[in-house]
């Protein structure tokens, strides 16, 4: 009889305790101990081996442990090739596919790029990286091995450089590699869409015809445009200056009769100088009478023939 089993991790999070118990279940279940499990799953020095430690560990709920050992526990705990050892799989798979969900979901804060967002091979890379995550981030030696049994094999490197945005993938690379990360067969289409349409942007644009009309969308400054409105506007939903319900071409609209109004009421209450004082100081009334004084004793002097009227 082997030594009792530690508890399962209680500081551990909720869904990792759950794929925690569920192996501890299966061990009861086939009454065997981690050294049984462990011979059940090959002899040392192979790929599918996993030791009684590694299995041990996998139960105790400390860390989230790679899928290929979960799965090679839930085939030891039955007889190889039964349907029930098949089903025993396809539920650890889903219940550690919810944990490690559960493990990179502060990773995935704020929202992704959508597809008509993906220009670029760099931004497509930016958005696989994300389903990886959202798959619960398998290696990339788990990657190739998944890529491997569905009939496209995508190496290691290739795949960092492609999730990295260095490369452009092909079309059976980017189909093996949605069927890595569980994407759908109709979420599929719409990112070979995408791919086809990064293609075609990359492909020089033919010579315009003599009196015609060229396409701007494949400039490189349109590009350049087209992806910096789509930093701004990932910058301001993230700052909650974006509404949850609207696009970005109605939150310009709001902004342009936001600044409409502002400018109405800064016309309305603008500063207006006041009229200058018609009224004169003293000194200058006095200087005015003195002056006029002096000028109708010149012009009577030039003038003796008669009196020369003040005029007001």
């Amino acid at each position: 009889m082997g030594r009792p089993a530690k508890p399962v991790n209680a500081r551990a999070r909720p869904r990792l305790r759950a794929l925690a118990a569920y192996l501890r279940q299966l061990k009861d279940e086939a009454d065997a101990t981690y050294a049984t499990l462990s011979e059940r799953t090959g002899t040392r020095n192979t790929p599918g081996y996993r030791g009684a430690s590694t299995l041990s560990q996998a139960a105790r709920g400390t860390h989230l442990p790679p899928l290929e050992t979960v799965l090679a526990y839930a085939r030891a705990a039955g007889v190889t090739g039964s349907r029930a050892v098949q089903q025993r799989e396809a539920t650890a798979r889903k219940v550690w596919k919810a944990a490690a969900s559960e493990k990179v979901r502060p990773h995935l804060a704020g929202r992704g790029l959508r597809t008509r967002q993906v220009r670029t091979a760099a931004s497509l890379g930016q958005a696989l990286t994300r389903l990886r995550l959202r798959a619960g981030q398998p290696s990339y030696s788990a990657i190739e091995r998944t890529t491997d049994a569905s009939g496209h094999r995508v190496p290691r490197s290739t795949a960092h450089l492609i999730l990295g945005g260095d490369v452009l993938p092909s079309r059976e690379q980017l189909a093996a590699l949605l069927n890595a990360f569980d994407v759908t067969a109709a979420a599929a289409v719409e990112w070979h869409a995408v791919l086809d349409r990064i293609e075609h942007r990359l492909q020089p644009p033919p010579p315009p015809a003599r009196g015609g009309y060229t396409c701007a969308d494949g400039d490189p400054v349109v590009q350049e445009y087209l992806e910096r409105r789509d930093r701004d506007e990932e910058i301001k939903r993230r700052t909650g200056q974006i509404h949850p319900d609207e696009t970005y071409e109605d939150y310009e609209e709001r902004m342009y009769e936001r600044a409409q109004r502002q400018a109405a009421d800064d016309l309305l209450y603008e500063d207006y100088e006041e009229p200058e004082d018609e009224t004169k100081s003293e000194d200058e009334a006095e200087k005015e009478a003195a002056f006029r004084i002096q000028f109708k004793a010149m012009v009577e002097r030039a003038n003796p023939t008669g009196p020369v009227t003040d005029r007001p």
